[in-house]
């Protein structure tokens, strides 16, 4: 617990004080990354793989995703029930996390939990764009109206 909360509290730092000349658009690079192009595909194909939208639930049932699920990750919030959904997912199948920022920094959060629950961080990954990236690509959503 004391080393998930380490990795978290070094991530924030990190996130908010970036090194001279390193840029802060994108909420942990180092975290893997898809894009939409590449997601389409592995959803066409059927693979096997749990989307996950990050924003709340305003907004995802205002517009998401086709099949992904909403588990809203808010920093400033209690995390368990968050927490508890995240283990209920199979950690053997491929994640892709998306949300709505222009850092990914939601996404990033709920990458940064599944990462101090032991998740494999190989079958992690970030939408890049998140749902915008996703629907200028032109690719469609569910909308409250479908």
């Amino acid at each position: 617990m004391k080393t998930g909360f380490f990795l978290f509290l070094l991530s924030v730092i990190v996130f908010i004080f970036p090194e001279p000349g390193e840029s802060a658009d994108v909420a942990h690079p180092e975290f893997n990354r898809i894009n939409a192009e590449e997601l389409k595909q592995l959803m066409d194909k059927k693979s096997d793989l749990i989307l996950i939208d990050s924003r709340d639930s305003e907004k995802y049932n205002r517009e998401h995703i086709e099949s992904a699920l909403n588990i809203h990750f808010d920093d400033s919030g209690d995390p368990i029930s968050r927490k508890m959904s995240l283990m209920a997912l199979p950690m053997d199948k491929l994640i892709v996390v998306y949300c709505d920022t222009e850092n990914e920094g939601t996404s990033a959060g709920l990458v940064l939990d599944l990462y101090d629950m032991g998740c494999d961080m190989g079958m992690i990954k970030i939408l890049s764009g998140g749902i915008a990236g996703w629907k200028a690509s032109g690719y469609p959503i569910v909308t409250a109206g479908n």
